[in-house]
């Protein structure tokens, strides 16, 4: 017979659960939106994939003037958006944007 101890762990799924929500939450709040996004934070941001925000945002003749200012335009091949900028632009257009799917030009 073995008389090595044994220890049991009880872990809480709810309570992790909530404590890892609390702390990613406590970390967004202290990273903000930052001063620029990518692309990538942009997808990020919106649960959408490049291909769709290409189409749908970025290229979009619609939003031609509000990405002019918001956006490098795709400058040196790389995407570079001011984040309070954009954040303000997917707030306004939030119901458009994820309503009825959209086309370049349409609407």
């Amino acid at each position: 017979m073995n008389s090595s101890p044994l220890f049991q762990v009880i872990v809480d799924k709810d309570f992790v659960q909530r404590l890892a929500k609390e702390e990613v939450k406590r970390l967004v709040e202290e990273t903000g939106a930052g001063t620029w996004w990518d692309l990538k934070r942009l997808e990020a941001e919106t649960c959408r994939k490049r291909d769709w925000l290409i189409e749908n945002i970025l290229l979009n003749p619609r939003f031609k003037k509000e990405m002019k200012l918001i956006s490098n335009g795709c400058d040196n091949g790389r995407w570079m958006f001011r984040a309070a900028g954009m954040k303000a632009f997917l707030d306004k257009h939030f119901q458009e944007l994820n309503g009825k799917p959209m086309r370049a030009g349409v609407g």
